[in-house]
């Protein structure tokens, strides 16, 4: 008896040994915007810093992404990268590291960490073969472990195209009752998604279902709920203890552009250029004619006679966001995609209901409006994610779109399909544009991609690409951060790397009432904006803050100067488009 129980004790601490022997850690379980999607998930595979060699991905449907305090889920393309430690990539051993991201959108990526409890990752029992997402990696079986640790795991990095205040800034709006300043004076005003005036959580963003050229059958929807950066959670009220930091990892442009199938229309050769007033006008429903895009003269290209139609994003999307403050809802022309101008034909001028609390009067937005003297109409439609944005347009003769520019957005974009506009007569890919030719692998332009404007500040609709990380997933997001520049290349040029941005946005603390529930918690002093690794305004030494989606550009020059002129370490700030 006493050697079976010797024995048995002999045989637990085999097996003790063995389980401590193999240490899986997770470095990083990410979501958010699509634009990091691909250079993240190579620098992971392929940087040797990294060396998480095995790979496995699928398309949308697979994982979600579950948010408890609202039972609500989403879900994407999704790529998981780890190192095969001491064993294989098929079979893991030793000590070995994890990474993971699940593509949604920008919002929704800094709502599911700072959320408390953060969403977790729903990760199913799988045999599917990998769907090879990050080419020119291929894929490998997925090992049941990293199922098992995936399986329940809370997310601690958001992909983002716009900073966390922004994010937060684009949900209060959309929780404001519609048509109401989100502050006392404010130009800015709520779009009516809230459940019920001041409550945390909203309706459903809606696409447009089946309306223009893809009738999905059943349109995607986007999900409304707020969160905070500090102090309380505003739906489960549970304090907020963790830290969060930031880091940049490029910039990036938002491309306007048409489809060209009709020469008479979007397709004349005058439709070179929209200033930002006119493409303000399409955005918010104004203009509606194809000749609103040309100068003098428009009668011979018989563009006069051409309604158009016009795809919007969803409101809390960060590509919507940069757009609706670079542009319609800047501080010169105070309008917007949702609750601006509008022509009042067929819906209210803000989209709203009437009554004492309204709320958004169209979603989705489908408005379509009686143009050419009652002889034609345009549309303005809203779709859900950049899929679905670029497909509508590129399949709808007339119409106009935006989206941040990536190699894999626009793979299928022909010249029969797609051409780019310069905004305020600059291009936001090449140095000087020449017909409009959407740059893909397929007619050998991408070499021709430059960002020149976007690196020099000219280019007016632009922000930067940011991995924001709570405690947990800091060393991931930061080894990542600097190796996915490396993966930018003539034959993959997704983004300006962040040592070569010559320039900065002014940061500010968006608006927001201080009475309402969902207090934004913003700083309303010590807003910094850091000179990207540059001695100027003491960079690294006071932490990022404030938002900056819109913020007027700076030269880091410039920016350093007016820190040493005027005696400040948080360069020139409070400064809006």
């Amino acid at each position: 008896m006493k050697l079976t129980k010797a024995l048995l004790a002999v045989i637990a601490t085999f097996f003790c040994v063995v389980a401590s022997a193999n240490a899986q850690t997770v470095q990083m379980v990410g979501i958010g915007s699509s634009a990091l999607f691909l250079e993240m998930g190579q620098a992971a595979a392929l940087s040797g810093s990294i060396g998480a060699t095995c790979t496995w991905t699928v398309a949308s449907g697979t994982v979600f992404a579950t948010d408890s305090r609202i039972t609500a889920s989403e879900n994407g393309q999704f790529w998981v990268a780890w190192q095969p430690g001491s064993g294989t990539c098929t079979a893991p051993a030793g000590t070995y590291n994890i990474y993971a991201y699940l593509q949604t959108d920008s919002t929704v990526g800094n709502r599911c960490i700072f959320a408390v409890p953060a969403c977790t990752m729903t990760f199913p029992t799988t045999t599917a073969a990998g769907a090879n997402l990050l080419s020119p990696v291929n894929d490998v079986a997925l090992p049941a472990i990293i199922q098992t640790t995936l399986n329940g795991a809370s997310f601690n990095v958001a992909g983002t195209d716009i900073r966390p205040e922004d994010a937060k800034f684009a949900t209060i709006r959309a929780l404001t009752d519609c048509g109401t300043p989100v502050a006392p004076g404010s130009q800015y005003l709520g779009l009516g998604y809230a459940t019920a005036s001041g409550a945390a959580t909203g309706n459903q963003i809606k696409e447009a279902d089946g309306i223009g050229a893809i009738a999905s059958g059943k349109g995607a929807t986007f999900n409304v709920a707020d969160f905070n950066l500090t102090g309380s959670d505003p739906i489960s009220h549970t304090s907020i203890t963790y830290s969060y930091k930031v880091y940049d990892v490029g910039a990036v442009p938002i491309v306007v552009f048409v489809n060209p199938g009709d020469e008479s229309g979007f397709g004349s050769l005058q439709v070179q250029n929209l200033t930002r007033a006119t493409l303000a006008g399409y955005l918010d429903g104004t203009y509606g004619r194809a000749s609103d895009a040309i100068g003098q003269g428009y009668s011979a290209s018989g563009a006069s006679a051409v309604g158009t139609t016009v795809f919007l994003r969803e409101p809390l999307s960060g590509t919507y966001n940069t757009m609706e403050y670079g542009v319609p809802n800047n501080t010169e022309i105070q309008s917007s995609q949702d609750v601006g101008v509008n022509s009042p034909v067929n819906i209210d001028a803000l989209n709203c209901t009437s009554g004492a609390h309204p709320t958004v009067n169209q979603n989705p937005l489908a408005d379509t409006v009686s143009r050419l003297g009652g002889a034609g109409s345009s549309s303005r439609y809203r779709a859900i994610g950049t899929g679905d944005e670029v497909k509508q347009v590129l399949a709808v003769t007339d119409s106009l779109g935006y989206s941040f520019w990536g190699t894999g957005n626009f793979k299928n974009a022909t010249a029969s399909n797609a051409k780019y506009l310069t905004v305020d007569g600059i291009d936001p890919l090449q140095q000087v544009w020449v017909d409009g030719l959407v740059p893909t692998a397929n007619n050998g332009l991408l070499g021709n991609v430059s960002f020149a404007n976007v690196k020099n500040g000219s280019y007016p609709i632009w922000s930067k690409l940011r991995l924001a990380a709570t405690n947990t997933g800091e060393a991931g997001a930061s080894a990542l951060a600097t190796a996915a520049q490396t993966y930018v290349s003539p034959l993959q040029p997704d983004f300006v790397p962040i040592k070569q941005l010559e320039i900065v946005r002014s940061h500010f603390a968006p608006p927001f009432n201080s009475s309402s529930t969902y207090n934004a918690n913003f700083p309303s002093s010590g807003i910094n904006q850091p000179a990207n690794g540059t001695p100027n305004c003491n960079a690294g030494s006071t932490p990022e803050a404030g938002g900056d989606v819109g913020g007027l550009v700076y030269s880091l020059q410039a920016d350093g100067d007016f820190c040493a002129d005027n005696l400040t370490a948080y360069g020139n700030i409070g400064r809006r488009q």
